[in-house]
């Protein structure tokens, strides 16, 4: 008797692994590009509650989420949204008329702007809290912080991949 193998029959078309691969590469990028639109459209709905688009909304998240009681650069914020600086800076302007962001030059390099969360974007940012908690809740399911954490490793690294291949297509174009 013959033990079995991995090879394929003569009969099985070439390139099926692959092709299974690429498949299963693709359905990831519609799904984690689904989720990307969920979280602009939550994003848009929970500004809106604050007077603010989905684009400003992100920042406050950002800046809150980055932030410690310096600031964090701009360039820093806008790397997490993947967002180009000028974009960021677009969007600083009317956050900054509105009492939101509060923005200053760094102590150790002036070329730096730094961007921290004024009382006023706080109030905002607790007004909805409750909410974002239940958001949270529904979005983790039944994963446990292990999960969370390497999944949240696996799609960091997925996404430097994609910025690499993103600049390959802007060097084609």
């Amino acid at each position: 008797m013959m033990p079995e193998t991995n090879n394929k029959s003569a009969d099985e078309p070439i390139g099926t692994d692959i092709d299974h691969a690429d498949r299963l590469l693709r359905r990831l990028v519609w799904d984690v590009s689904a989720i990307g639109f969920s979280i602009l459209r939550m994003a848009e709905l929970l500004g809106r509650r604050g007077g603010l688009t989905g684009s400003q909304w992100l920042l406050i998240k950002a800046v809150d989420f980055l932030a410690d009681r310096d600031g964090v650069p701009v360039g820093e914020v806008a790397a997490l949204l993947n967002m180009k600086g000028s974009f960021v800076s677009a969007q600083i302007r009317p956050l900054e008329q509105r009492g939101l962001l509060n923005r200053t030059q760094s102590a150790e390099d002036r070329r730096v702007v730094l961007l921290s969360l004024t009382g006023s974007a706080r109030q905002t940012l607790a007004r909805v809290e409750d909410e974002m908690c239940k958001i949270e809740e529904i979005a983790r399911g039944t994963l446990v912080d292990q999960h969370v954490g390497e999944l949240s490793d696996s799609v960091n690294a997925m996404r430097q991949r994609m910025d690499r291949a993103t600049a390959r297509v802007a060097r084609l174009d």
